[in-house]
């Protein structure tokens, strides 16, 4: 049985935590990404993402960047990547980390085909790669099927959304 002066407390301690859920899920995190297809190097646009909201860039293997979303047709060699961001599974926030799940499709033969269904641990403000090759061989940006570089940046809540250009230093 509760007490009376235990029921507040338990409100307050209830809203409190709700609260914080709210805050961490309006988190905003800056993508940075940079992919090559086969080698060549595609037009790859930085993302603005919340927790658990993807993202979405669609390109086309001749470089060109189609951020209209509301493109209809699409053609052999065209590109679509999304990005979905995931904190590390840190309630203390000590980890500058978060997981990206990343899918990757090409549209190929009238179909979108999937190449890649992965998660990658991505520390903030350093580069993870993710690469598909063939076995043996050793993944460069020149030589890999699939060959991406990630830089995440967590946004504080009055930064504006980049317009393509962010804070942080170029990736090696």
């Amino acid at each position: 049985m509760l007490t009376p002066g235990a029921r507040p407390s338990m409100l307050i301690a209830g809203l409190l935590l709700a609260i914080v859920a709210q805050a961490q899920d309006q988190r905003r995190y800056l993508i940075e990404p940079e992919l090559w297809l086969d080698g060549q190097a595609q037009a790859a646009s930085p993302l603005v993402v919340s927790v658990d909201e993807p993202g979405l860039l669609i390109g086309s293997d001749d470089g060109s960047d189609d951020e209209s979303h509301n493109r209809v047709d699409a053609f052999d060699g065209d590109w679509r990547l999304e990005v979905r961001a995931r904190p590390m599974d840190d309630p203390l926030e000590l980890s500058q980390s978060l997981w990206i799940d990343l899918r990757l499709e090409l549209f190929r033969s009238g179909q979108w085909v999937r190449v890649l269904d992965s998660m990658l641990g991505v520390p903030e403000g350093e580069v993870s790669t993710l690469s598909v090759a063939d076995e043996g061989q050793v993944p460069t940006p020149e030589t890999a099927e699939v060959y991406l570089r990630l830089r995440t940046q967590r946004l504080q809540r009055a930064d504006p959304s980049p317009s393509g250009e962010s804070s942080a230093a170029p990736m090696p």
